[in-house]
C-alpha cells in the first residue's frame, strides 16, 4: 500500500496538484464511487459475467483504481498510514461482527441486528 502513496504522490507533485482539500478530494471519493456503482445500475453482473466480458471487466476495475488513488490521495492529504487504518479497521469489525456469530450469515437476520446495536450506541 506504501508503494500505491508513493506513485499517488509522484503523480501529484508532477503536475504540481497537491493543493486538495479533504473535502474536494472526499467528494471525488464519493463520485468515483458513484460511478464505479452505475456500471452495475441495472444489471446485477456475477463475478463469471465480469470475468468473462473484458470491456466490463475493464470498465468497473478503472472506476475501482480511481476510487483507490481517490482514497490514497486522502490519506497523503490527512498522514495516515493505510496499513496501520485498514487493519485497525478490520480488527474493530472482527470485534462488531465476530466470526462465529455471523459466519454464511452476511445480510442475514442475526447480521443486521448486530449492526442496528452497533448504529443505537
Amino acid at each position: 500500500m506504501e508503494q500505491i502513496k508513493v506513485e499517488v504522490k509522484k503523480f501529484l507533485d508532477e503536475r504540481d496538484w497537491n493543493s486538495q482539500v479533504p473535502s474536494d478530494v472526499s467528494k471525488s471519493i464519493s463520485i468515483e464511487s458513484a460511478e464505479l456503482l452505475e456500471k452495475f445500475q441495472w444489471e446485477n453482473h456475477s463475478v463469471k459475467e465480469i470475468n468473462e466480458n473484458k470491456e466490463l471487466r475493464d470498465e468497473i476495475v478503472s472506476e475501482l483504481a480511481d476510487v483507490f488513488i481517490y482514497s490514497a490521495q486522502m490519506a497523503l492529504i490527512l498522514d495516515c498510514d493505510i496499513n496501520k487504518i485498514v487493519i485497525e479497521k478490520l480488527n474493530k469489525q472482527r470485534i462488531k461482527y465476530p466470526a462465529e456469530a455471523v459466519k454464511g450469515e452476511y445480510g442475514s437476520k442475526k447480521y443486521l441486528e448486530i449492526k442496528k446495536k452497533h448504529r443505537q450506541l
